[in-house]
């Protein structure tokens, strides 16, 4: 399904704004320069500006118009298997991150929707392994976020880079 690129942009830009007024309220730490909204702030920012972008483009180039407000062209079964394995994907993480860890959970999902979408092994086996060292290293890395260790809490110094 394709929405009008008028409305993706209009919708973009308002949850932005929306994520940027809310990361906004939250209560800095007097300990760190940046808060909890400092990466909220970014999304929602990069969110607005795409989504201003998708109206420019819209209305000035006439690029992303589809017949009525939108177009369905999905393959049917596959499709829909497809958004269900995303949503599996996000209730599979939920219920077994905190007993198996990021670093074992993180990479069987990658690989799994990877593999659903592009059919390629090599392809999802690469994702898979650094995606989920991409993924780590920004998040417990860098932003500092803690990430569930699971089974390899033994580990967690090691696993460290």
């Amino acid at each position: 399904m394709k929405l009008d690129d008028l409305i993706n942009g209009v919708v973009f830009l308002v949850l932005g704004i929306g994520i940027v007024a809310y990361a906004q309220s939250l209560p800095t730490m007097a300990q760190i320069e940046y808060g909890p909204g400092f990466l909220p702030s970014i999304v929602g920012t990069g969110m607005a500006l795409a989504g201003a972008a998708l109206i420019i483009a819209r209305i000035w180039k006439n690029v992303g118009i589809v017949d009525g407000w939108f177009a369905f062209n999905g393959n049917g079964l596959r499709g829909l298997l497809g958004v269900g394995i995303f949503l599996a994907a996000i209730v599979f993480y939920i219920l077994t991150a905190d007993t198996f860890g990021f670093l074992i959970v993180a990479p069987i999902l990658l690989f799994v929707i990877v593999y659903w979408f592009e059919r390629r092994w090599k392809l999802a086996i690469t994702v898979s392994i650094v995606g989920t060292f991409l993924l780590h290293t920004f998040f417990y890395q860098i932003m500092k976020a803690p990430l569930p260790w699971g089974i390899l809490i033994e580990y967690s110094g090691a696993l460290t880079w």
